[in-house]
């Protein structure tokens, strides 16, 4: 599914003539990644008024999908703060309508994250990148002592604070993961999320991770 921005009249905040420009309303990180960077860099939707050449960003909503990651974001706008509980609602109701009909062919199944502004959006998105680049790094670690490597589903390893990979036990239990887990990070590895992760499959009562 392609990336989507439309042309919409814009006020600047110092009152200049409003202007006409375009504001990307859903991104989709896997077909454009220079969205992405545009949104770690604090460029995304950044306009300048053409009469006194003020940037300002554009307060309003948006999607943000990232498949790899498992990541589907809606961005409300900063100023909608207070009115969380009804757009956690109406987010709800527009992810099941875009799962039937524009999603449909995705599977997507991790499930959406409100957050609101773009700022908050950035540090959702430079999170995951971090656990996307600690997630690799421990993967590369377990292939190169001979183990299995699993993925994680990426919305329980946000959920656990966990890796997105990890080494996959020598069973399908917990204590199998944790074994593994300790065995990666005793090859001189440094990673927080293997190692929390570690702790949880330690857990009593732990289960095994859901994998996909």
């Amino acid at each position: 599914m392609k990336s989507l921005k439309f042309q919409e009249t814009l006020s600047c905040p110092n009152g200049c003539e409003p202007f006409e420009a375009d504001r990307w309303s859903f991104i989709n990180a896997a077909q454009n990644p220079e969205l992405k960077d545009a949104v770690l860099g604090g460029e995304l939707n950044l306009f300048c008024c053409p009469q006194c050449n003020t940037f300002f960003h554009g307060d309003t909503d948006l999607i943000y999908l990232d498949e790899q990651a498992g990541l589907l974001v809606f961005v409300f706008s900063d100023k909608n703060r207070a009115n969380k509980d009804e757009l956690l609602k109406k987010m709800e109701h527009d992810y099941a309508q875009l799962k039937d009909t524009l999603f449909k062919q995705m599977n997507l199944d991790f499930g959406p994250i409100c957050v609101f502004g773009l700022e908050e959006l950035k540090e959702v998105v430079r999170k995951e990148q971090e656990r996307t680049d600690e997630s690799e790094a421990i993967a590369a670690a377990a292939a190169a002592l001979g183990l299995k490597v699993a993925r994680l589903h990426p919305r329980w390893a946000r959920e656990h604070d966990s890796p997105l990979y990890v080494a996959a036990g020598a069973d399908n239990t917990a204590s199998g993961y944790a074994l593994a887990a300790r065995k990666v990070l005793e090859s001189g590895l440094q990673s927080p999320l293997l190692a929390h992760f570690a702790k949880v499959m330690e857990g009593g009562g732990a289960q095994a991770p859901e994998v996909l």
